[in-house]
């Protein structure tokens, strides 16, 4: 009964913040229940053109990709694939997919345009790089890459392709990243942030936990390193270099409850700090307090914000919550569309991060420009950081 009780709680409270349609599609997604289709029935109307693939039919593959999809482009869904069979014949039945049993056919489909990738962390790149190869657009989902050798041999497919290569870093197409970039472009003062993050509780053998899946700093800790650097760069500047600091509150416990403090050669103060003691009741909660000169902004799980200007206050509301999901997922179809050279540099420091919480290393400065310089003119070899 305490389980049903808090069930129906958690749909409750996920309607306050997502709406009814929003909620009806995360619970289709842990439970896969097709009834829940009949609700969206005049927008899964098939139609003929039909060019969006999908891998990797996951709960975010499922609830996510697909629902921010279908809301703006309509049913386009070709084909999908999972090598869970279940979960694959459950998002083909729900959404509309053709069900492949093999990437083969989905690369070889004449009718694909774009191909959605959400497997695992250390699938993506080795899933991207076919399709890149031969000019089809790509959106991975984060990360693009788990090690050094993935991200050598992704930039060097995209730099011989002519496809648009799209990331799922969701929250620099939040509302508030979007009204936080106007109001510091090109503001060139140096900036402070600090991400407080109630992550999810892991259990010992979540497939996150897999040594080749890049820890927890690929898996969760990215999206606040690449944050970072959005912020930078809209400042008007990424620098060259960055001093990495960790600390570790367990050192059997080395990627669940860390503080990463990161300073650079031009002022700025970073400091995430992922917390992962028990499960939030409602999922992921952030907080995210930013200064840069005379401005001072606070957002509190992107449900609300504050800004102060100087004597000027500011304070907005955003419902449904938005973390940015719907706009990233169509970055294809709309103007706003991420700097792919924000990635790659957010990436190295994720790699570099991730390598340190791996051997438990406490301090390291990195020149990221000097490294990806390495990286894209190294045609034959995989450059790998000391």
């Amino acid at each position: 009964m305490a389980e049903i009780h808090n069930n129906l709680i958690r749909i409750y409270r996920y309607i306050l913040t997502y709406g009814i349609l929003r909620t009806l599609i995360k619970v289709a997604g842990r439970k896969r229940n097709l009834l829940i289709r009949g609700v969206f029935h005049k927008i899964f109307i098939n139609k003929n053109k039909r060019y969006i693939s999908l891998i990797g039919c996951g709960q975010f593959g499922f609830s996510t990709i697909s629902y921010f999809l279908l809301l703006r482009q309509g049913n386009r869904f070709l084909d999908c694939y999972d090598i869970d069979k279940e979960r694959q014949k459950s998002t083909s039945k729900f959404w509309g997919y053709k069900e492949q049993d093999d990437i083969e056919k989905i690369l070889t489909n004449e009718k694909l345009k774009i191909v959605y990738i959400a497997s695992n962390h250390f699938s993506h790149s080795p899933y991207s790089i076919p399709f890149i190869s031969k000019n089809i657009d790509v959106y991975i989902e984060k990360p693009i890459a788990v090690n050094w050798e993935q991200l050598s041999s992704l930039l060097r497919a995209i730099k011989y392709s002519n496809s648009a290569v799209y990331t799922g870093y969701n929250r620099p197409f939040s509302k508030a990243i979007i009204i936080l970039d106007k109001k510091i472009e090109e503001k060139r003062e140096p900036i402070s942030l600090a991400c407080f993050i109630s992550g999810h509780l892991l259990p010992a053998d979540h497939w996150y936990r897999l040594p080749e899946e890049g820890t927890r700093v690929c898996g969760n800790i990215g999206h606040w390193i690449d944050l970072a650097v959005h912020l930078m760069k809209t400042r008007g500047r990424i620098p060259e270099k960055f001093i990495i600091s960790i600390s570790y509150s367990d050192v059997n416990d080395f990627d669940d409850n860390i503080s990463i403090t990161i300073t650079t050669n031009i002022g700025d103060l970073i400091n995430i700090i992922l917390t992962a003691r028990s499960e939030p009741f409602e999922g992921i909660n952030e907080t995210i307090n930013f200064q840069c000169g005379n401005l001072i902004a606070k957002i509190d799980d992107f449900e609300k914000m504050s800004i102060w200007e100087g004597a000027k206050f500011s304070r907005y509301r955003f419902w449904p919550k938005d973390v940015g999901h719907k706009e990233a997922i169509n970055q294809p179809y709309i103007k706003r569309k991420r700097d792919f050279e924000e990635v790659k540099i957010s990436t190295i420091l994720i790699l570099t991060i991730s390598d340190m919480v791996r051997k438990q290393e406490k301090l390291k400065e990195i020149l990221p420009f000097v490294i990806l310089s390495q990286i894209e003119s190294n045609e034959n070899a995989h450059i790998i950081p000391m």
